[in-house]
């Protein structure tokens, strides 16, 4: 018979294959740019109504944020995964008949609703699997993590191939699996996800504090009942009180270790801590439940355990100088990275018409196809990089995660240099390659950032929010793109709008998004540039001391 600590196990095992299975059905909004050009020459759209249908996708799955995350960190995960499944469908379903039917059969703004559908139901997917998989493995919050996040960027390349070998060249039929597979993959594992108890509690420092220097746990067999309880840890109801598992006078056993120095689980500003600032933190952490902040905001001090007991959101997260460097950092650069996953399609069409016009379409199809391919698996390569090499970074050399968003935003910047230069639809890959890789990256760290900073109870609420800020810079330069591309297009055959003019197409569009990369890897600069004078504080003060 297995033990309650080995069942805990497998069901944390089971719960990060389903929140995985799950990312990948909920990354299907990145694949857009496979199917754009088709729907557009269908339905007779301008670039820049194609490029508004996939605005409304990003806008359902930034916008969505705050709302998923506050009913994820507050009910769990499953009533998040039922909005998931009915949106999913019928986001996808009614795109499908549109293609059937053609032109006149939706009108535009119909269309970006039902866009705005598949960006909710992503956003709900991910949310949940994200948190289970946060929640689940808090000793390997960074690689549990990583795995989901790497699935979803990975989706749009397994449901592309999926499509091509078995509807060559079939949009409708595309759009009608996108339909019928997400849904399906969301409802048949809803059983299996679930958020489990962390084998040892965290409980609450008492406020007799007999002992400064370190966290007061309670023993698993406390905190546990040895059973699956309805309520599950990370949501806003406790499984149970942790003052009522030991009075405050007891003293920590001399078998339960105490928290040392900061590991690969530590928050993001962690490395100025002093022994003193940990109690100093331990007894502000008693009196408010929130982490130490320093005058400007900073997370000052974390580790494992701090990480489940900081609960900085709402109000207290819009105070954080913090949260608004890491909002325009991310929004930056995930603006510049959606601008070619949402238009890589118009890219390739462009410069194969200027390359080499006798190409069928049906051949460059198959070339858009590749690219969104390319784009998939470097986001899925970037993400399962940074997730792990950022827990290594940590262990290994003290460096903080945000090297790894630095390096991000160095990738994004020669991604963007090289769509500006290349002409030949043959180099084409280079661009998407460096595109999806750097994306990845950035995706795959910035959740566990968020959580380390402000907390993991609170990851799903304090993440939508910080998303909020792609959705800004997403939308600003997917307008500009299709601005910019209609404005070298002229009216061809049959009264459509066509662009002859190759890379001279889209290549304004992409000057507008190398200032963009350079404002985030600027943020990004100064956060380290701040960390560093925080850590030089901390060497002071224990020189003081």
């Amino acid at each position: 018979m297995p033990t309650h600590e080995q069942k805990l196990h497998i069901a944390r095992v089971v719960s990060l294959i389903a929140s995985t299975l799950i990312s990948l059905a909920a990354g299907t909004n990145y694949v857009y740019s496979a199917y754009a050009p088709q729907l557009a020459e269908r339905l007779n759209l301008s670039a820049t109504e194609s490029n508004m249908i996939g605005l409304f996708g990003n806008l359902g799955m930034y916008l969505t944020g705050i709302p998923s995350g506050m009913l994820i960190d507050s009910r769990g995960p499953r009533p998040s995964l039922i909005i998931a499944a009915v949106t999913l469908f019928f986001g996808y379903f009614p795109m499908h008949l549109a293609m059937v039917n053609g032109e006149g059969y939706l009108e535009v703004w119909s269309l970006c609703f039902f866009a705005l559908l598949t960006g909710i139901g992503s956003c709900c997917g991910f949310g949940a699997a994200l948190k289970m998989a946060a929640v689940n493995w808090p000793k390997h919050r960074g690689t549990a993590t990583a795995i989901p996040l790497a699935a979803f960027g990975l989706s749009a390349f397994v449901f592309s191939s999926l499509s091509s070998w078995l509807f060559p060249g079939n949009t409708e039929s595309f759009l009608l699996v996108l339909a019928v597979a997400t849904s399906s993959i969301v409802l048949l594992l809803f059983p299996f996800c679930r958020q489990v108890p962390v084998s040892t509690g965290y409980g609450s420092v008492p406020s007799s504090d007999p002992d400064e220097d370190g966290l007061y746990r309670t023993k698993s067999n406390e905190n546990h009942s040895g059973r699956f309880d309805d309520d599950e840890p990370g949501t806003s109801t406790p499984r149970q009180d942790p003052r009522h598992s030991r009075s405050p006078s007891s003293p920590i056993p001399n078998d339960e270790p105490r928290p040392r120095s900061p590991n690969e689980r530590t928050s993001l500003f962690s490395r100025s801590s002093t022994n003193e600032d940990s109690s100093t933190h331990d007894k502000l952490a008693q009196r408010t439940g929130r982490g130490r902040r320093d005058s400007s905001g900073a997370i000052l001090d974390g580790c494992s355990d701090l990480v489940h007991r900081l609960d900085i959101r709402g109000w207290e997260l819009m105070k954080s100088i913090d949260f608004w460097l890491l909002f325009i950092m991310i929004g930056a650069l995930t603006g510049v990275g959606l601008m070619t996953i949402n238009n890589i399609g118009h890219n390739a069409q462009v410069l194969w018409s200027e390359y080499d016009p006798t190409k069928s379409p049906e051949y460059v199809q198959k070339r858009q196809g590749m690219h969104v391919s390319i784009l998939s698996i470097g986001s899925f390569t970037g993400r399962m990089v940074s997730g792990i090499s950022s827990d290594l970074l940590l262990r290994l050399y003290n460096l903080p995660r945000l090297y790894l968003i630095l390096l991000s935003s160095f990738l994004f910047f020669i991604a963007v240099l090289l769509a500006i230069l290349i002409t030949s639809p043959l180099y084409l890959f280079w661009v998407s390659s460096l595109n999806g890789l750097a994306y990845g990256m950035l995706f795959g760290v910035s959740p566990t950032i968020v959580s380390e900073a402000f907390g993991v109870n609170g990851l799903s609420t304090n993440w939508g929010a910080m998303t909020i800020s792609c959705v800004i810079a997403g939308n600003v330069l997917n307008l500009l793109y299709g601005r910019v591309f209609d404005g070298n297009s002229q009216l061809g055959e049959e009264g459509r709008k066509v662009c002859l003019k190759g890379n001279g197409c889209y290549r304004g569009a992409y000057w507008g998004s190398l200032v963009v990369t350079g404002l985030g890897a600027m943020v990004a600069v100064v956060m380290l540039g701040r960390m560093r004078r925080l850590q030089e504080l901390g060497v002071r003060r224990r020189s003081v001391g």
